[in-house]
């Protein structure tokens, strides 16, 4: 499946192409797989087959890929191990999904969990994102001029992007800041 684009202004008669995707997903940062959209039966199945080289007698597409990737960064059923929810968010981005990439750039951002930063390929994996809170996302690097060189312009339409996506981030940044004109 080809990914939605739209046409973004970032000022000074420069436009780039963005992409767009309003996946509903479930944000949580939670231990619980019930909190996640899982029962624990499942997970605990799902993560022997893994520990078993089972993945055959799995269902597993790039979802699954995701995650599974977000078990094991949260401690879902099993111990938080964040060099292995990084490998399964690398298969699940292979294979084309938002939030996967999302996830990993939040890892990079941060230095979550030890994990190295790496704010050039966090930014590259927002951008790459169609996801409302990627837009913020690239929208405060380019504020910032976090691995990327500063451009407040360009940050102005990137939060503009996410407000006009409903991102409640985005929806404060207009407090501070007036980008809608």
């Amino acid at each position: 499946m080809e990914q939605q684009t739209k046409i973004l202004d970032i000022g000074n008669g420069k436009t780039i192409k963005i992409p767009v995707n309003y996946q509903h997903f479930i944000l949580d940062y939670s231990n619980n797989p019930e909190e996640h959209g899982w029962n624990r039966e499942n997970v605990v199945y799902i993560l022997e087959c893994i520990k078993n080289d089972h993945i055959e007698d799995l269902d597993m597409d790039d979802n699954l890929m995701n995650d599974i990737g977000t078990f094991f960064e949260d401690g879902v059923c099993v111990q938080p191990n964040i060099e292995t929810a990084v490998f399964w968010y690398e298969q699940a981005i292979e294979n084309g999904n938002d939030l996967a990439r999302s996830n990993l750039a939040d890892i990079l951002r941060k230095g979550s969990q030890g994990y190295p930063k790496d704010l050039r390929r966090a930014f590259d994996l927002y951008n790459a994102c169609g996801l409302p809170y990627a837009h913020y996302r690239v929208g405060e690097f380019y504020e910032h001029g976090w691995g990327v060189r500063q451009d407040l312009e360009a940050a102005k339409a990137f939060y503009r992007q996410a407000y006009k996506e409903g991102h409640e981030l985005a929806a404060k940044k207009l407090k501070e800041w007036n980008f809608l004109e």
